[in-house]
């Protein structure tokens, strides 16, 4: 877990790092093409921020997330069935990540 609130500071002070419009970008990718499963839980997707439904999928790697989130992994079809590419899914794993690594 210690690896993931690493991450979460240093994903942080990437996004402050960027322009709005990347973060941006990311947020409304999220929000086009994944929010209706991730904010409802639908199918067992992790609700964004919500630790204990990602807690299990935090004792993988970022790799491995990002992998399934990319390929499909259960229920979830490929890039939850977006046309985004795997750079987009990337960042919005890493967003998701960071959520929950922050949240209370």
């Amino acid at each position: 877990m210690k690896k993931y609130a690493t991450f979460a500071i240093v994903f942080a002070a990437a996004l402050g790092g960027c322009s709005d419009s990347s973060s941006d970008r990311v947020i409304a990718d999220y929000n086009n093409n994944c929010k209706a499963c991730h904010a409802g839980g639908i199918n067992g997707a992790p609700i964004l921020g919500n630790k204990k439904m990602w807690q299990p999928r935090l004792s993988r790697d970022e790799t491995t997330l990002i992998a399934h989130a990319n390929n499909g992994f259960g229920l979830m079809p490929a890039k939850g069935g977006s046309s985004l590419s795997d750079a987009h899914v990337a960042d919005i794993v890493r967003m998701m990540i960071s959520r929950v690594s922050t949240s209370n």
